[in-house]
């Protein structure tokens, strides 16, 4: 059985905002007297503030300042997306041509919410909703990756089995995803994570960027694929 459909991460993975994140939640932290070094946040990007706040802070600070928190990070990040030009990562247009070509669906799946993305994207001028057949941004009512919700919500909208779809992305935290999901997992290296880290977080293929990625599509696809997985 091939894969019939390829889920990216944005951040991290098709444009480069991992920094830019860091910054507005040191900027939260501190706004609220908690002296959390970007050392220290730098580990926990690729994950929603619903999960980043606790695992830096406790269960005890989630409860009484967590919501607060991510409101501060949400109004920073808008502000640094207003003063920089995000950059886009080498291939991540050619991802989505080369997927078209061998009549591979594509589809977005990220922890940003909808006003976070379309900042993004408005600074990096790049056009993801011609490129991409589906996007799931985080609402409300979902759990952010490490949780499978928008994978999974990704994986519905296109119409196909968990096991017909592959993501790409540059976190430990879109690899435990898609394993919670039974989705394959390729990694980039243009994100927080080693490749170490990847592979053991699941990928089954780790790859420099992008666009390294796109230029070994088949291969990555291959092993991707149900029929491409060597039995331990």
């Amino acid at each position: 059985m091939a894969i019939q459909a390829m889920i990216l991460d944005v951040d991290g993975t098709l444009i480069d905002t991992n920094p830019a994140h860091v910054e507005a939640w040191h900027r939260a932290f501190d706004r609220l007297g908690f002296d959390v070094p970007r050392e220290r946040i730098i580990p926990e990007i690729g994950k929603g503030g619903d999960k980043l706040v606790p695992s830096v802070l406790g269960r005890e600070a989630e409860e009484q300042v967590g919501d607060t928190l991510r409101e501060i990070q949400n109004h920073e990040f808008l502000a640094v997306a207003k003063q920089q030009r995000f950059r886009v990562f080498s291939g991540a247009e050619e991802i989505f041509s080369e997927c078209r070509k061998r009549g591979i669906r594509t589809a977005i799946a990220t922890s940003s919410n909808e006003k976070h993305l379309t900042a993004t994207l408005e600074s990096a001028k790049f056009e993801l909703q011609g490129l991409a057949d589906v996007i799931v941004t985080r609402t409300e009512d979902e759990s952010s990756k490490p949780s499978p919700d928008l994978v999974e919500a990704a994986v519905e909208q296109l119409g196909l089995p968990a096991a017909d779809c592959v993501m790409v992305g540059d976190t430990v935290y879109d690899g435990q995803a898609c394993k919670a999901a039974g989705v394959a997992f390729l990694g980039v290296l243009t994100g927080p994570a080693t490749e170490a880290e990847l592979l053991e977080a699941g990928a089954r293929g780790v790859w420099n960027d992008i666009a390294s990625l796109a230029a070994d599509l088949d291969r990555a696809l291959d092993i991707s694929s149900p029929a491409g997985v060597v039995p331990v």
